[in-house]
C-alpha cells in the first residue's frame, strides 16, 4: 500500500475522546512529591458521573502529535448526548467552519462531514474509521467525549497498579477556567513494554487494537513505517504497548469530579496529545434537532 504520510495533516474529522510538566512550581519552590493514597477512587467516581450524564456541551480544545510534530491547536464546539450522538464544529483558526456529525445506528453508522471554507460545499458520508475520517486524528468520532477518555485512564491505572508499574502523584489543586481542579499525574514504564503481534492475513490495525484492548493510533505511533491502519502486511511483527502512554496528567473538576482536561506524553516524554473541555455545560437538554443534519444552524 502506498504510504500517504497522512499523519502529518490536520484536516480530517475525528473525535476524541475526550485526552504540564513533571513538576509544578508554586512561588519559589517545587511542590512536594505526594503519592495518591487510592489512585482508583477518584477515577471510578469520575467515570460513574460521566456515564450518568444525559448530554453536555463544551468547547473542546485539542492538540495532537503526528510523526514527531505537534499539530496546531484546534477549537471545536462540541455537543454530546447519550447514546453515542456527537456534533462538532471547528470554531478556531484551524479548519474553521468544518463540521462533523455522528449518530450511532443512523446514516448506516457513517460520519457526515464537510470541511471548512470553499471545500465545505461538499458534504460526505464516510466510514468513521476510514482514511478520510481519520486523517489528522488520533481517535474516531465515536470515541469522542469524556467517558471514553476516563475509561482509558482507569484501564491503564488498574493494569499498572496490578503489576506495580505505575506511580500516581497528587499535584494539588489549581484554578482552570475559573474553577478549582484536582491535578493527578501518573508515571508508567519509561520504555515501551508489551506484546509482539504477528499480523494475520486481512488484519488491519483496528483488528489488532481490538484484540489487545489498546488504542489503534498508539500502536501505529510506536511502529515506525506504519502510516495508516491498513498499512500492514501478513507476517509483519508489531509492537503492542501495554499502556497508552508513558506519562499522563489529569485535571478533575473539584465539584463535579469530571475529567475536564488531560495531557498524555509519549515514550520520548514529549506531549503526545492534549484534550481540554472548556465552558462545560451539563445536562442542558439537547434534542434530536441538535444532531439533525437539517438543523438550520448547520451547513451540511
Amino acid at each position: 500500500m502506498k504510504r500517504s504520510r497522512s499523519r502529518r495533516r490536520v484536516t480530517g474529522w475525528g473525535g476524541t475522546a475526550v485526552f504540564v510538566a513533571a513538576f509544578f512550581f508554586f512561588g519559589s519552590g517545587v511542590c512536594a512529591e505526594v503519592m495518591v493514597a487510592d489512585p482508583l477512587a477518584r477515577v471510578k467516581r469520575s467515570l460513574e458521573t460521566s456515564r450518568s450524564l444525559s448530554d453536555y456541551t463544551a468547547v473542546l480544545v485539542k492538540r495532537e502529535r503526528f510523526e514527531g510534530s505537534l499539530a496546531p491547536e484546534e477549537e471545536i464546539l462540541f455537543k454530546y448526548a447519550q447514546p453515542g450522538r456527537v456534533y462538532m464544529r471547528w470554531i478556531g483558526k484551524v479548519n474553521k467552519g468544518q463540521e462533523a456529525l455522528y449518530v450511532k445506528g443512523e446514516n448506516e453508522d457513517r460520519l457526515k462531514a464537510h470541511k471548512g471554507g470553499f471545500l465545505g460545499l461538499v458534504t460526505v458520508n464516510v466510514d468513521p474509521t476510514g482514511k478520510m475520517a481519520m486523517e489528522g486524528q488520533h481517535h474516531p468520532i465515536f470515541h469522542a467525549g469524556i467517558v471514553f477518555t476516563t475509561e482509558v485512564v482507569l484501564r491503564d491505572l488498574e493494569k499498572g497498579l496490578s503489576r506495580n508499574e505505575v506511580r500516581v502523584m497528587d499535584r494539588g489543586r489549581q484554578i482552570l477556567d475559573g474553577r478549582e481542579v484536582v491535578v493527578v499525574e501518573a508515571f508508567f514504564p519509561e520504555e515501551v513494554k508489551g506484546a509482539v503481534h504477528t499480523v494475520k492475513k486481512g488484519e488491519t490495525l483496528w483488528d489488532v487494537a481490538a484484540q489487545y484492548d489498546q488504542d489503534m493510533f498508539v500502536i501505529l505511533s510506536v511502529n515506525k513505517g506504519v502510516d495508516t491502519p491498513q498499512d500492514v502486511r501478513e507476517g509483519q511483527a508489531l509492537r503492542i504497548p501495554d499502556y497508552y502512554c508513558r506519562r499522563s496528567v489529569s485535571y478533575y473538576d473539584a465539584a463535579s469530579e469530571l475529567l475536564v482536561k488531560i495531557e498524555n506524553y509519549d515514550w520520548n516524554n514529549t506531549l503526545y496529545e492534549a484534550y481540554h473541555y472548556r465552558d462545560l455545560q451539563l445536562n442542558v437538554g439537547l434534542s434530536s434537532y441538535d444532531f439533525d443534519p437539517d438543523n438550520k444552524g448547520y451547513s451540511f
